[in-house]
């Protein structure tokens, strides 16, 4: 009976799981003369009740993190006096198709003002690396995500409830039109 009961526990784990997996978009954003801006693309997954992995260009090297419903566990503030900026530290592992961590990662991002929490992003500094190392963890993760095999795990820490935990399968280009 024990094994039975077990067996059910495992089944319907797995079956969490699988229903868990996001799904990738992407967006195309017409360019706009009078604001100075020109056409891109936004790709965009997403995992229902979990949250946004957003990124606008693969060779850009920036992404964002969106957080449905709760807030990140933000770590202090921008101060003058010590230089400090307000944001998360979060966990990277990327993974083989079987399941094995290939390599894991600590990095920092940014939160965006004016969203309560809920959405952090890499930092735009230009040319300049910054924080250093940025851009060749974020290389990596695009690396990963542009192989066709594995995933790539973020875990961060959220306000008083359970971590944002985002499994990012693979890129693949969609069959269907980009929307508008």
């Amino acid at each position: 009976m024990k094994k039975l009961i077990l067996t059910l526990v495992a089944m319907l784990a797995v079956a969490c799981t699988a229903t868990a997996q996001g799904t990738w978009k992407k967006t195309v954003t017409e360019a706009d003369e009078l604001k100075d801006e020109v056409a891109s693309d936004v790709f965009v997954y997403n995992v229902e009740g979990m949250g946004q992995f957003i990124l606008w260009n693969w060779d850009e090297y920036q992404f964002r993190l969106v957080s449905d419903n709760e807030q990140f566990n933000i770590d202090s503030g921008y101060s003058s006096i010590t230089g400090g900026y307000a944001g998360i530290q979060i966990l990277v592992g990327i993974y083989d198709d079987d399941n094995n961590l290939i390599e894991k990662f600590k990095m920092w991002l940014d939160k965006e003002s004016n969203n309560r929490n809920q959405v952090v992003r890499t930092r735009n500094a230009g040319t300049m690396a910054n924080p250093v190392g940025q851009k060749g963890k974020v290389k990596k993760i695009f690396k990963a995500l542009l192989s066709g095999s594995g995933y790539v795990r973020i875990v961060a820490e959220r306000f008083q409830t359970t971590d944002f935990d985002m499994k990012i399968i693979p890129y693949s280009k969609p069959t269907e039109p980009s929307e508008k």
